[in-house]
């Protein structure tokens, strides 16, 4: 999937956010302009799926246009990212059954219950009055050990979903990144093993997305022990090899980024490229390569998966200072 960020402007300012080191601190959107020369440079493949993200997709002053223009195009599938308060704007064009729409779903008490119950009224619009159910998904960032989510509980139970996206919220700023993953997965792990069997119970899902698990943190033990949810976990990718590729993140001024977590270290111009293809290999060659010998932890030396590069341990934003000085070397060392 590529991904287009139309503006860095949200109406909220969620703590765990993964792009605040310039959400509603830029005020840059994608122009109309700017975005119908990315259409014409996804176009070489109708089956590439669309994102929207932001900020808020939904705060773009012309969102109408650009869902008319994917319309109207070839393209099969397009994802809107979104916290759902503003979605009542757009249901007209969002009926179109190319349109998937993931919301992100933060708790009443930090939001507040006016935005909150916005949402639900809205995902009630579009899941039970206009026939929406397959397009409508929601999604949670875990992001504190002592969070409540039983509100989401009850939000998955109310509308019958049966799946629901999580990520492990990554720290967010460069300070915060400065710690090594795997003790930062092992402190989250309580909350995130409460939360996959507080939803295989109600038959949703958990599908994870971005810092995805180390491979040690769910294994064979564990399969054993959820055998009896086996049917719901068969929808999941709960132990599927969690491996970290380039998600292509297209900025406002068609520049694009690996993924936003690494947006500070290496930026591309798209129209350098004839597709997006060329540019996850470019990435990879460029980013992922070096990540691969920067040892995010001494266990992982000896880890079957990671040598195999069927594990990538979690976010590279966690490598940043030494990928960061890795790349300079390089460019140094040839001149560039």
């Amino acid at each position: 999937m590529a991904n287009l960020m139309i503006t860095k402007q949200c109406n909220l300012h969620c703590s765990y956010c993964f792009a605040n080191e310039f959400v509603n601190k830029q005020k840059d959107i994608m122009s109309f302009e700017n975005f119908m020369k990315c259409m014409k440079f996804l176009s070489y493949n109708p089956k590439e799926r669309i994102g929207l993200i932001g900020g808020e997709p939904t705060t773009h002053p012309e969102l109408d246009k650009i869902l008319a223009a994917i319309i109207d195009s070839p393209f099969r599938s397009a994802c809107l990212f979104t916290n759902g308060i503003l979605l009542d704007q757009f249901i007209n064009e969002l009926r179109n059954a190319r349109f998937q729409i993931l919301i992100n779903l933060n708790s009443p008490e930090n939001i507040g219950r006016d935005a909150f119950d916005r949402i639900i009224d809205n995902m009630d619009e579009m899941v039970n009055h206009q026939y929406m159910r397959e397009q409508v998904g929601v999604g949670i960032n875990l992001y504190d050990t002592q969070m409540d989510y039983e509100y989401l509980l009850e939000v998955l139970e109310r509308f019958r979903f049966t799946k629901v996206r999580v990520s492990v919220a990554v720290p967010n700023m460069e300070e915060g990144r400065k710690i090594d993953p795997l003790d930062y997965f092992h402190r989250m792990e309580g909350l995130v093993r409460r939360f996959v069997d507080n939803v295989v119970k109600i038959n949703v899902a958990p599908n994870f997305d971005c810092n995805y698990l180390p491979a040690c943190m769910f294994g064979e033990e564990d399969k054993n022990n959820y055998q009896k949810y086996k049917k719901v976990l068969n929808r999941s990718n709960l132990f599927t090899n969690p491996i970290c590729t380039p998600s292509i993140d297209i900025l406002p001024d068609l520049q694009g980024v690996r993924c936003f977590g690494l947006s500070d270290l290496y930026k591309v111009n798209l129209l350098n490229f004839r597709n997006t293809d060329e540019i996850r290999r470019h990435f990879m060659m460029e980013i992922d390569a070096l990540a691969y010998h920067v040892l995010p932890n001494k266990k992982c030396d000896g880890c079957k998966e990671y040598q195999a590069g069927l594990c990538s341990c979690g976010c590279y934003a966690y490598r940043l200072a030494e990928l960061r000085e890795l790349r300079g070397y390089i460019v140094g060392k040839h001149g560039e």
